[in-house]
């Protein structure tokens, strides 16, 4: 036995080690100006056999310094292990140049391109200031629900002690705001001065269409003063400085009318795979095969992509596990990924089909419908073991003729089989039983433990705010989209005094995937093309097990201008 665990374990590593890892490669900033430093990060996802040769990278770029990560994770017996190069450069001259191929051991890197502008962006009165603020948003025409990508960049020639700058808002319309990870920083030359540059980046879904306004950004900078106090030669004096950028108009477009009553999935690109337990599955009669469907999308959140359903057909039964969604953010914003479980279980043998898998989106780089899609499947389904013992006594003949000895012999055989048979099931039977009812003891009893070593801290509702939350059930009970909104926004007030969310989607980042997912069905409903009634039993259910244990209120408690120096 020791021995074929030793085998299993080396063919294992052996067949782990013959993969390649999968490398990527991604810049912090796109576009990129002249005399501005950016980051180049390459990541693989495996181990790798040698470093990286960035050579090719100098004939457009100086590499002003670089640094190497590693991580590796341990999850449920699996052991990954990501290593990152981080490459801080700037590049010699304007244009769409190419970051190229890098060898890194046995594998290469993906090619990529970057924009570079030209130092100057035409604002006089913005070089000869010692701080200012610039605003950005690609694109700025843009269909409903699709990704719009905000930059705000802080720049600053003096000595600051703190920053805060406050989120995205809007003049009355309906925007999801999802902020793209840590703020950057650079430095960079204007008209000859040096400034350091703070960027924030946001992801930002509008829910309506027509004429959005993204209303000025503003900032609050404490700016040190080159002269110290009277009686504190040695201490700083600071002086506080608001800035406000400019607003900037959007153009939404509404859904285009061969995409209405289906999946609305504006992005980039969407990307449908599948994978087996096995490779290639196996299928035996009775037996389950785990069929395993990803859904990608570029610029899209999880909480937007549709269900990849797959129903019971001729010769097969469907049972799908709870889905995991997942949200990939970076400087080109979200990459929302859906993936689905399915045990397929195959009732008969014989060649089974599995029906082919199609979504349709729309591809906002082409401005047409496109569908990515899972072919059908042929599949042939084998006997399973039980079947293979019962098919002798099956074809036995009643009537076939036999020597009277011969017939003795036979008979009595059978009859012992069939104790044993019985036997052995009742011995089975009864030792499920006993394991089955030891494990609910001992559930029972780590549940009563539980309870007693760690005592459940639930929030508890004022009663203004169960009023509110009674409307808010009547709503989603009645099924009135537009009075579960009002609903949601007055019980939002009272649950987040301090600081209470101005959107739908505002509450649904407040209260974890499940919630946000269900506001954004409703948000569809409201400002989307849907024709089909909402349902609004499934939003009441999350929302009630989402403020159900709550101890605190945090989300309400920060300030409305995040600090850009923590």
């Amino acid at each position: 036995m020791v021995k074929k665990v030793f085998v299993f374990v080396c063919l294992n590593l052996s067949a782990l080690s013959a993969m390649g890892a999968n490398i990527t490669t991604q810049v912090d900033r796109d576009p990129v100006r002249l005399n501005e430093s950016f980051k180049i990060i390459f990541e693989a996802d495996d181990k790798v056999s040698a470093g990286p040769d960035f050579a090719p990278l100098e004939q457009d770029f100086d590499i002003l310094s670089r640094s190497r990560s590693s991580n590796m994770q341990i999850q449920g017996g699996d052991i990954t292990q990501q290593t990152r190069w981080t490459l801080f450069v700037m590049a010699r001259r304007s244009g769409e140049l190419t970051i190229p191929s890098i060898q890194i051991g046995s594998d290469r890197s993906p090619q990529i391109s970057v924009t570079v502008k030209e130092a100057g962006d035409g604002s006089a009165a913005a070089e000869n200031m010692d701080m200012f603020l610039e605003v950005e948003a690609q694109p700025v025409t843009a269909y409903v629900q699709s990704q719009i990508l905000y930059t705000v960049r802080f720049y600053r020639a003096v000595n600051v002690n703190g920053a805060r700058m406050s989120e995205p808002s809007f003049s009355g319309a309906e925007v999801l705001v999802q902020q793209l990870g840590d703020d950057t920083t650079f430095e960079i030359q204007r008209n000859g001065r040096h400034y350091r540059v703070i960027e924030r980046r946001y992801a930002l879904f509008p829910q309506q269409s027509g004429n959005i306004t993204i209303d000025p950004a503003t900032l609050d900078a404490q700016v040190v003063t080159t002269r110290p106090g009277v009686f504190d030669p040695f201490g700083q004096n600071t002086t506080t400085r608001r800035l406000k950028s400019k607003s900037i108009d959007l153009d939404v477009k509404p859904i285009p009318a061969n995409m209405r009553n289906q999946p609305w999935l504006p992005a980039e690109e969407v990307r449908l795979t599948e994978s087996w337990s096995l490779e290639p599955p196996q299928f035996v009669v009775g037996e389950p095969v785990t069929r395993t469907l990803t859904l990608k999308a570029e610029g899209l959140g999880a909480a937007q992509l549709p269900p990849l359903t797959m129903q019971d057909g001729d010769g097969f039964r469907t049972y799908p596990d709870q889905p995991r969604l997942n949200d990939k953010r970076g400087g080109k914003g979200i990459k929302g990924t859906r993936q689905e479980k399915i045990a397929l279980i195959p009732t008969r043998t014989g060649e089974l089909i599995l029906p082919e898998i199609e979504i349709p989106w729309w591809n906002i780089n082409t401005q047409q419908r496109e569908v990515t899609r899972l072919p059908a499947r042929t599949v042939q389904v084998r006997p399973g073991a039980g079947s293979a013992r019962q098919a002798p006594a099956s074809t036995a003949s009643p009537s076939s003729s036999a020597a009277p000895g011969a017939k003795t012999e036979t008979t009595k055989p059978r009859a012992e089989t069939t104790v044993i048979e019985k036997t052995q099931a009742g011995i089975y039977l009864w030792l499920s039983l006993f394991l089955g009812l030891a494990w609910l003891a001992t559930a029972i009893g780590w549940a009563i433990s539980q309870r007693r070593t760690q005592p459940p801290q639930r929030h508890s509702h004022t009663p203004a705010e169960t009023a509110s939350l009674n409307t808010v059930k009547k709503a989603c009970q009645a099924n009135e989209p537009q009075l579960a909104k009002d609903a949601l926004l007055k019980w939002a007030e009272g649950f987040w005094p301090d600081n209470p969310p101005v959107s739908l989607g505002g509450i649904g980042q407040r209260l974890g995937d499940e919630t946000q997912g269900e506001i954004e069905k409703l948000n569809r409903i409201l400002y989307g093309s849907e024709s089909t009634a909402w349902q609004g039993g499934s939003l009441w259910q999350a929302l009630a097990r989402a403020t159900a244990n709550q101890p605190q209120r945090e989300a309400g408690r920060k300030q409305s201008l995040p600090p850009l120096y923590p």
